[in-house]
């Protein structure tokens, strides 16, 4: 009772002393991450203030200096990063940036972490803090200011500056996503942007430089961010004249007297030399003046340069006894289209001309006039044979009254702004009277299209929810799914619109011809924002072409549930194709399986022995040269047991038991035999000779050195007359079942054969040998001394 105490109380003080070994190392969690993990992280804006704390390290025990139980420290030097003492908060100590200009883009230190008061190695965590991107930079204007020389007669819709440009140094996204735009002003209202996403100015406003030679406006550029980082830089545009001016008389209409006499002369005009000059003041055209045709005009010629009128031949009194008029063209010599038309009245001393019938130089007038004319110009003259303010000229039409009207001295005058895309001609009569009598003239107006009015948009800002279902049953297709439409018209009766989208996003939508407004689900896996918010343009297809811009807005609901979808899919072909690597390896392994069953099944009939039995000897036979003894299983009653050897010496057991000593080394098997003198020769196996040609040699130095073994040992034997003793036999991997085994061993030479039998003190035991099949090259041979 005693003793089973004893044993107990060892037993729980082992339990107990192992119980706190392991425990007291697994509770011991010090310098290990809370949670589990290897390494720690951090997100930190780049615009964090130096000193400030990053995070709080999860790491288990407490580093205060006095009373703590772990010491934490940096392996880096001069890390932009630091521990405060006593603590696990983790401070910045030198500025963030981004864009990695003033600072690092990103932190990776490692924390050692040591146990105090033991003996354990330090440990290592690594920690990486990834830097957040602000709106810290405005965009930059490149190579700015901007200087621009137009011309006077640039079209309005022109793009007067492509590819001002500004840069934002903030990371790809809304912050560096710059607009422009221009900052309002005395002069603002004569350019503008083509879009707020492109850099490209066109002209809005017409240009004159009679009346404004140069101005300058301001730009912006402003990114996405909240609040929004811009910056400003100015644009001068030098304006140059153009030949878009008529030369102009001095005068509105000039008199002269004929002779008396009506001899050849020049004529002296009054109130002054007759003189006309280009109105382009920057341009100055030479003029050349020139007679326009009549029935009067024939006698009068006019100096080309200097306007001077003469008369060419004699006439008499009746030639033009109430007088004459002559219409005086000025043109400008690098332009022909560009003229002026006077009159010049001619009289004879105390002859009464005022009394002549009142009549238009021209009976039709044709002119083509641009539909962008501004109101108040004067389009053309309608000179009479009587000019001077006390005409008045009407128009009858009603409609065309509207839009022209005529000045005291003949000049043809807009009123109302013309527009091709509603009266593309406009003919009409002018009517002049003196009072006594009265004239009528024909006036055909074509009106030059131009490209005035900007495509428009119905709404200003276009706003669509796609919701979740249509994502889910569109989620595997690769047809568009219609979120919307937008529509566009555009004034000019001739002009086409074309749609296109612009934004980050905008590689995600398509927009056709009518505006409809389709997304690409295949490509929803780039897009990781559940509102996007793009551009749409309309360009028309007018000389010079004009657009605008409205923002589009499209609200993804089911964004989430189609990214998952497609999340599930890829993960059903990943399951696919390792399920197809498993089935791969499967049937490799079933085939080498299969291969090596094949090897031992023919091995298994080359006659291996399974059974063997080793002994601890004295002999100095070397382990090389032993040779396997093979078990019997007998039923005890024969008188005994006789191998055959072919070529090998015949070793002879006493006592009784189920035991055989076989050689491995023949070719041939040898089998046990039952009765008392009663053996068998084992025959040589052909498939062992065909499958061991190559190692024969081999086995031949075996068969040799196992010969002379043998040998040494019958004759020891036969010296002694008994090998071993009873109590000489250690029992090891032999297993026999009776314990009382006498062995002896008598050697008979008998045509070069040696006999092993064993005797069995019943004689009338029969020996029942079942010898495992063997197929081993070691010469083995187990002996007891």
């Amino acid at each position: 009772m005693w003793i089973n105490h004893h044993w107990i109380c060892y037993v729980l003080f082992a339990v107990c002393y192992f119980k706190d070994v392991t425990f007291g190392a697994i509770l011991d969690s010090r310098c290990y991450l809370e949670g589990g993990g290897s390494a720690e992280s951090f997100l930190a804006t780049e615009d964090l203030a130096v000193g400030s704390i990053i995070g709080k390290l999860r790491i288990n025990g407490d580093p205060n200096a006095e009373t703590g139980d772990i010491n934490l420290s940096l392996r880096e030097k001069n890390a932009p990063v630091e521990i405060h003492s006593g603590t696990k908060e983790l401070a910045l100590s030198v500025e963030l940036d981004k864009e990695g200009v003033r600072g690092p883009s990103s932190i990776y230190v490692n924390v050692i972490c040591i146990r105090r008061h033991s003996t354990d190695p330090s440990f290592v965590i690594p920690v990486n803090v990834r830097v957040t991107d602000v709106n810290d930079n405005a965009p930059q204007w490149i190579g700015t200011p901007y200087t621009l020389t137009l011309s006077e007669v640039t079209v309005p819709g022109t793009r007067i500056l492509q590819g001002a440009r500004a840069e934002d140094a903030d990371q790809p996204g809304p912050f560096s996503t710059v607009e422009y735009q221009v900052l309002p002003g005395p002069y603002s209202d004569y350019v503008q942007f083509l879009n707020p996403l492109e850099g490209t100015l066109v002209l809005k406003k017409a240009l004159d430089y009679e009346q404004l030679q140069n101005f300058t406006v301001k730009l912006r550029a402003q990114d996405q961010g909240t609040p929004p980082r811009h910056s400003d830089t100015l644009l001068r545009v030098v304006i140059t004249d153009a030949d878009d001016q008529n030369p102009k008389f001095q005068r509105e209409s000039y008199s002269a007297e004929i002779p008396v006499d009506g001899r050849p002369g020049e004529l002296r005009m009054r109130p002054e030399p007759l003189k006309a000059v280009d109105q382009d003041e920057g341009i100055c055209a030479p003029i050349q003046y020139t007679i326009v045709q009549s029935h009067d005009a024939k006698y009068f010629r006019i100096h080309p340069h200097n306007g001077a009128i003469s008369l060419l031949t004699p006439i008499g009194y009746a030639d033009v006894a109430n007088g004459a008029t002559l219409v005086v063209k000025a043109t400008q010599i690098d332009n022909p289209d560009r003229y002026a038309l006077t009159t010049v009245q001619l009289t004879r001393p105390g002859s009464h001309s005022d009394l002549s019938t009142l009549a238009f130089v021209q009976k039709r007038f044709v002119m083509r006039i641009r539909e962008d004319t501004a109101v108040g110009n004067r389009i053309l003259a309608l000179p009479t044979n009587k000019p001077g303010k006390h005409l008045k000229y009407t128009i009858p039409d009603p409609v065309n009254s509207q839009f022209f009207s005529v000045g005291s001295l003949g000049e043809l005058v807009l009123a109302k702004p013309l527009d091709y895309e509603k009266m593309t001609k406009h003919e009409f009569q002018v009517l002049a009277t003196d009072g006594m009598t009265n004239s009528t003239a024909e006036l055909t107006l074509d009106v030059i299209d131009v490209n005035d009015w900007e495509p428009r948009f119905r709404e200003t800002h276009y706003e669509f929810m796609v919701p979740k279902s249509s994502l889910q049953s569109r989620a595997d297709s690769f047809e568009g799914v219609l979120i919307g439409k937008v529509e566009a018209a555009d004034g000019d009766r001739n002009d086409k619109l074309e749609l296109s989208l612009r934004g980050q996003h905008a590689g995600l939508f398509e927009i056709d011809a009518t505006g409809n407004i389709y997304m690409r689900p295949e490509q929803l896996q780039s897009l990781n924002e559940s509102t996007v918010h793009l551009i749409a343009i309309a360009t028309d297809t007018g000389v010079p072409p004009r657009s605008t811009s409205v923002p589009v807005s499209v609200t993804m609901e089911g964004l989430t549930l189609a990214q998952s979808g497609w999340n599930s899919n890829m993960l059903g072909m990943f399951g696919m194709i390792m399920g197809l690597f498993l089935m791969i390896i499967v049937a490799l392994s079933c085939y080498i399986v299969r291969s090596k069953k094949q090897g031992k099944s023919a091995s298994s009939g080359l006659g291996l022995g399974r059974n063997r039995v080793h002994s601890q000897a004295h002999s100095s036979v070397s382990s090389a040269n032993l040779v396997t003894h093979e078990k019997l299983a007998g039923n005890g009653n024969g008188n005994g047991a006789s191998v055959t050897s072919g070529g090998v010496s015949v070793l002879h057991m006493k006592h009784g038991g189920n035991i055989t000593m076989a050689n491995p080394m023949n070719n041939g098997l040898h089998h046990v035999a039952s009765g008392a003198s009663s053996s068998m020769a084992l025959g040589s196996s052909a498939a062992l000779l065909e499958r061991e040609r190559e190692r024969e040699r081999d086995r031949e130095r075996q068969r040799e050195s196992y010969a002379a073994t043998v040998r040494s040992i019958v004759s020891r034997a036969s010296a002694n007359g008994q090998l071993f003793e009873e109590d000489e036999i250690e029992h090891d991997s032999l297993q026999t079942e009776n314990n009382n085994r006498k062995v002896a061993a008598t050697g008979t030479a008998s045509g070069g054969v040696t006999t092993i039998t064993t005797t069995s003190a019943n004689a009338g035991s029969n020996l029942l040998s079942a010898t495992d099949a063997m197929g081993s090259s070691e010469n083995n041979l187990t002996v007891y001394f």
